[in-house]
């Protein structure tokens, strides 16, 4: 047998939980080709067949079941020397704190976190963003931000905010149908939107269901695209409220959908409570969120209002 490398055993846990070489390479944070040929380099090295590859996924072979076990116990090992290390360095306001959040939320924070560095130069922060959520348990995070309360036991949670969304567009597009807008009527106005993986969105469903409305005639696959397609003049679009306090040229014609409101959540494994550099960061959290909350309600622009 050659030699090991042991990062590669941590790829086969990635393998067994996705099912596919192209899920589990988008977990590792590779592309697909690179864990396809280290998958070759650990079966090279243990002299034998670790996964039968097919079409739609792979299977572990009888020994690539048994060393996938042992992948396992490896990881949860490796998860205890981690928890080990955060308690003896639990007063240390430095090191790397890792976020998971989605793409809203993220643009919240990056767009916010600035000044943290300035209290804080010695922590380093990742922003992650996905709709997947990471598994706090096994560290793919430290911690998760979501609209929504998780239901794993070994997590802490806490209700930090709510988001609420607003319809929006530029002051061109919003004074060229200021009457269609103020009446309601929506027929002739054109509107950015999701594209139709993603039509089941609340917010997309809130914004076709408009009495009149046409569908999107720009459709985007995130959104952020949504928010470029607005700024740009492409038509009114579901953005959430707090990007009006970033760019002053966008227009509430709708100030705020209450029915679209997300209560935002905050979560972290239990054994991170007393780490300092998770405390720094949670505290700073829970400040932008408080600023996010206490600032004036939006309100329509008279423009958008008057016929």
């Amino acid at each position: 047998m050659k030699h090991l490398n042991w990062d590669d055993l941590r790829l086969l846990s990635f393998i067994a939980q996705e099912g596919t070489l192209r899920g589990a390479a988008r977990k590792a944070g590779l592309s697909a080709a690179t864990l396809s040929r280290r998958l070759d380099d650990l079966e090279e090295a243990v002299g034998q067949k670790l996964v039968e590859r097919f079409q739609g996924g792979c299977i572990p072979t009888a020994f690539g079941t048994d060393v996938f076990a042992l992948a396992e116990q490896m990881g949860e090992i490796a998860l205890e020397v981690e928890r080990t290390r955060d308690r003896r360095d639990a007063h240390a306001v430095s090191g790397l704190v890792r976020i998971n959040t989605d793409e809203w939320l993220s643009y919240f924070l990056t767009t916010r976190f600035a000044r943290f560095h300035d209290r804080h130069p010695n922590v380093d922060v990742e922003i992650v963003t996905s709709h997947r959520p990471y598994n706090l348990a096994r560290r793919e995070a430290d911690i998760a931000i979501r609209p929504y309360r998780p239901e794993q036991l070994d997590l802490v949670a806490r209700r930090i905010g709510t988001l609420s969304f607003g319809l929006y567009g530029n002051r061109e597009i919003t004074a060229r149908h200021a009457g269609a807008i103020a009446q309601g009527e929506w027929a002739n106005v054109p509107f950015v939107g999701f594209d139709e993986p993603r039509a089941e969105f609340q917010s997309d469903r809130w914004l076709r269901a408009l009495p009149g409305a046409p569908a999107p005639w720009m459709r985007c696959s995130y959104g952020l695209g949504i928010l470029d397609g607005v700024a740009h003049g492409a038509g009114l679009g579901v953005l959430a409220t707090f990007l009006a306090d970033d760019h002053p040229h966008l227009i509430a014609a709708v100030p705020r959908i209450p029915e679209l409101d997300q209560e935002i959540w905050l979560s972290m494994h239990g054994g991170l409570r007393k780490s300092a550099r998770i405390r720094a960061v949670v505290d700073f959290m829970e400040e932008v969120f408080g600023e996010y909350e206490s600032r004036p309600a939006p309100q329509e622009d008279a423009q958008a209002r008057t016929p």
